[in-house]
């Protein structure tokens, strides 16, 4: 019998490009995949293509710049979601990633998948390897310790919590690209709704636009909604208090970056404050310039 994953995306940006690259990642042997959509807002609304469009155009032609503009040059719609296989599900839109995901959990989840990944949609993927490499135990993990220092892990490590790059001197994790194994989230389900508005002090609920505070140095400002990563604290917190964060391991010691994929950061690959840091840490992926 074949081993299950979910894969389940946070739907608010819709790039065309993102939904299309996950759905050519390779399949891993003895896997099969199953693609949903918690949807926060319709992606056929024109604010979503709109909004974005001035801020491209102000932010230069480099390559993280370049994968913006491939992502935004086109929204998907209702429709191509159905196409490609993707289960599209429209959910109360108050508070983003955690709370869209035991959405989730509480419509679909009855303890039947192997794996589950969720994901924000505003990533980049850089290859089609990640789930053979990750589900087929490939790739080198890293666990962090009690100061976040990342320490290796053999290669057949039996995780039960997976996230991308490390965030510096923390445990907490980013909750924008999460593997979750079904051992932990038959027991987080239990817990998944509380955790996911822990300490949040920001409902967008009947909001359709992104929260853009763009200063004249082209920076976005994402101070309105810093509450929206308390949840990310309240989960390590569970974890430690369930014997799992041993078990919590990062796919790569670079914040955002990984061999697979860049995490967005508010929609866009690119920002002014880690441009550097971004680039320097694909250069130790894949050779830039």
């Amino acid at each position: 019998m074949n081993k299950r994953l979910a894969v389940v995306l946070g739907g608010w940006h819709y790039p065309y490009v993102y939904y299309k690259q996950m759905k050519e990642q390779k399949v891993p042997d003895g896997w099969e995949i199953d693609y949903y959509v918690v949807s926060h807002r319709d992606p056929e609304l024109p604010i979503v293509f709109d909004e974005k469009q001035p801020l491209l155009e102000s932010r230069g032609d480099g390559l993280l710049q370049s994968f913006d503009k491939e992502l935004y040059g086109r929204i998907i719609t209702k429709q191509e979601l159905s196409d490609m296989g993707f289960i599209y599900d429209v959910e109360k839109s108050s508070i983003g990633d955690l709370y869209q995901l035991n959405q989730w959990v509480k419509r679909h989840y009855i303890g039947q998948y192997d794996k589950v990944l969720f994901t924000h949609d505003d990533n980049y993927l850089l290859n089609d390897e990640m789930f053979v490499d990750i589900l087929e135990k490939k790739v080198q993990l890293f666990v962090p310790d009690n100061k976040g220092v990342l320490n290796e892990v053999s290669l057949d490590f039996d995780w039960k919590h997976l996230a991308g790059g490390q965030i510096e001197n923390t445990l907490v994790p980013r909750t924008s690209f999460t593997f979750i194994d079904r051992e932990l989230l038959d027991k987080l389900m239990l817990d998944l709704e509380r955790i996911s508005t822990a300490d949040v002090d920001l409902d967008r609920t009947g909001k359709t636009d992104t929260l853009y505070d763009v200063s004249d140095d082209k920076q976005v400002s994402t101070s309105a909604l810093v509450s929206w990563n308390s949840p990310g604290r309240s989960f390590v917190t569970w974890m430690k208090n369930n014997e799992y964060i041993d078990k919590s391991v990062r796919l790569s010691p670079y914040y955002r970056v990984t061999k697979y994929f860049i995490e967005g950061e508010r929609g866009f690959v690119w920002t002014y404050r880690d441009e550097t840091r971004t680039l320097n840490s694909l250069s130790n992926y894949y050779k830039l310039g």
